[in-house]
């Protein structure tokens, strides 16, 4: 397999991948979205809320907000205590999310998560816990997709010299993505090479995401053969 990187950004990347199958790339994809480890809040302890919004729908809003932390540190069922107290009339933001361990925080200070009146107020604790996306989307760390690479053929059914450099560039314009084809040429797609996308939510950083998935899919197979071992 061969694997090149084509862009990467702050929360995002795109790498091309070939010689593969759609079964490996799927694999990964699907580990990163419900396989890797990260933390979350879970629960909400709410000591006052005189707010307009109910417990129920803030704790649900309280615990979509991706959180930021150290990925190498992240195990199964660690916890971190975090609080929340603001008097009204303001509008409440995740940067009033405050964490007991100083290496864990919002990954964006500017989620507005309510709004308080004259008078009104807010007073809670949260846990937050690791988790994978298997158990909730709010452990899903990012968004992640693959395409087949589309192949420019000519009449014959040969492939046009220059169609990787060309198709490549087409699909990375995020505005203009349209294939201009020239008399006699058709769209194929080559089911061995893929371009694969990952936009992080900010738990961790695409590349971090993809290292995370290819060991948790390298253990899986370890465990795998170990009870292949048993059996025999």
């Amino acid at each position: 397999m061969e694997i090149k990187i084509l862009q990467e950004k702050e929360n995002s990347i795109k790498v091309l991948m070939k010689d593969t199958n759609i079964v490996f790339v799927n694999s990964i994809r699907r580990q990163i979205m419900s396989g890797v480890p990260v933390i979350a809040i879970e629960d909400v302890h709410f000591y006052e809320n005189t707010g307009a919004m109910h417990d129920e729908m803030l704790a649900q809003r309280l615990g979509m907000v991706p959180l930021k932390s150290d990925s190498k540190k992240c195990k199964a069922g660690d916890s971190v205590k975090l609080v929340l107290e603001k008097d009204g009339p303001c509008t409440v933001y995740s940067s009033d999310i405050k964490s007991t361990d100083p290496n864990i925080e919002p990954v964006d200070l500017n989620i507005p998560i309510t709004k308080l009146g004259t008078g009104e107020k807010l007073k809670l604790e949260m846990d937050a816990i690791v988790g994978t996306g298997e158990q909730h989307s709010k452990w899903q760390p990012a968004v992640v997709s693959y395409q087949e690479m589309p192949v420019i053929m000519s009449e014959k059914g040969a492939k046009d010299k220059s169609y990787k450099a060309d198709m490549i560039e087409i699909l990375l314009d995020e505005k203009h993505r349209d294939i201009q084809l020239k008399e006699g040429q058709h769209i194929e797609y080559d089911d061995t090479t893929f371009i694969f996308t990952i936009e992080s939510h900010g738990n961790m950083s695409p590349r971090e995401l993809f290292e995370a998935a290819i060991d948790g899919l390298m253990e899986k197979a370890k465990e795998f053969r170990g009870e292949l071992k048993n059996l025999s």
